[in-house]
Parts: structure tokens; C-alpha cells; sequence
């Protein structure tokens, strides 16, 4: 049953993950940031108060609140909350669609307009931003962001920590290497290899000076 819950992440996708946890039925205690306490009314602690709030029996969840401008910090926060022993739940909106049949890591969100289709599997900590379709068969591995608007066109894999951008398209049966980027707009024709970014129409792998 849903309870009381620290989001770590005051910013703006932790605003998000508020709202989203508020449809969920959680009641958001707060959140945790870096400036602790006094930077804001609504911020409770630092992401280190998380432990102590939970054994004072304050919260009874906390979940990740920081978005994309610090993806390697949203690994850190999540194991954090795992080594205190603190429950992290998955959050769905209400309005996504979701096949009986997907499978959705704990600490993971879903927002609104989300389509997620048969046998689709999302892991741990993963960010599924509204109107992200993701087709029949598709991988989602830990700790990847998928932001507003992508594509994932079936049998898809998108690896650990991987990011994609707003409107990126993956044509089926590829795969998106673990800690790749998809640029937003990018239209994936091939397979994208772990740590590289890739840009354009068609999407190619960017060199620099790109």
C-alpha cells in the first residue's frame, strides 16, 4: 500500500516525480537535496538524511527525483536507497498503457501517455517519460531515461544507463548499447554501441567537431 515518501531530487524532474507519485496514491513527505535543509520549504534533508528519516519512521518509500542533467547521480541515489533498506517503488500513471504481460523494475516511473506494450520489460530506476511508446517485445535496462515522445518500433533493447532524447526513433530488433546517448530527433538504423552518441537522420555515430 502506498505510504508517506522522500523523493532525492528537488529540481524539476523530482517536481514531476511529485506529481506522478501523488496520482500513484503516495502522500510526498518532501524531498532530499544536496543544500539541505533551508534551500527550500518542501526540502527536508540531504539524500544522507534518507537512512535516518526512515528508521525515525518518517517515510516509507523514497524513490529517485533527478532527471537527466546527472544521469550517473540517479544510479548512486538509487543504491543509496537500497543499502539503507528502504522500500523504492515503481510509479505508474494512471493514464499510461500497460500490457498486462510488461514487467516494470522497482523504482522505475511511468508518466501519463506512456504505451508500453505486450511482454515489454522495463528495469530498475528507469525513467519512461510521457508518450514514450515502447512496442511489443522491448528491453529496457536499468537505469535507462527515456525522455518525452521516443520510439521504440519492437523487439528493441535499450541497454543499462543508456539516455535517448525527445523524439529519438529506434527501428525494431536493434539495440542501444549500455551508457550510449540517442540525440533527440535521431532516427536509429543501426545498432548504437555501448558509450557512443549518436545523431541525425539517420542516426550516425558522432565524431568530434560533429
Amino acid at each position: 500500500m502506498p505510504g508517506r515518501l522522500l523523493i532525492l531530487g528537488a529540481g524539476g524532474h523530482g517536481q514531476a516525480v511529485a506529481d506522478l507519485a501523488a496520482e500513484c496514491g503516495w502522500a510526498v513527505v518532501g524531498f532530499a537535496d544536496p543544500a539541505g535543509p533551508g534551500s527550500r520549504a518542501d526540502v527536508i534533508g540531504r539524500d544522507s538524511d534518507a537512512a535516518r528519516l526512515f528508521r525515525e519512521g518518517k517515510i516509507d518509500g523514497g524513490i529517485v527525483g533527478v532527471g537527466n542533467t546527472a544521469l550517473a547521480r540517479r544510479v548512486e541515489l538509487y543504491e543509496l536507497l537500497k543499502a539503507s533498506g528502504i522500500s523504492v517503488p515503481a510509479l505508474i500513471h494512471p493514464k499510461a498503457v500497460v500490457s498486462r504481460s510488461c514487467q516494470i523494475g522497482e523504482g522505475s516511473v511511468v508518466f501519463p501517455g506512456s504505451v508500453l506494450g505486450a511482454g515489454v520489460r522495463v528495469g530498475a530506476n528507469a525513467v519512461i517519460y510521457s508518450g514514450v511508446i515502447a512496442e511489443h517485445g522491448c528491453r529496457i535496462g536499468a537505469h535507462a531515461y527515456l525522455s518525452p515522445g521516443v520510439i521504440l518500433s519492437g523487439a528493441v533493447v535499450v541497454e543499462a544507463r543508456a539516455f535517448l532524447g525527445s523524439g529519438a526513433v529506434v527501428l525494431p530488433g536493434l539495440t542501444v548499447g549500455k551508457d550510449a546517448v540517442v540525440a533527440a530527433g535521431a532516427v536509429v538504423v543501426t545498432e548504437v554501441p555501448a558509450g557512443e552518441t549518436m545523431i541525425g537522420m539517420p542516426a550516425r555515430v558522432r565524431t568530434s567537431g560533429a
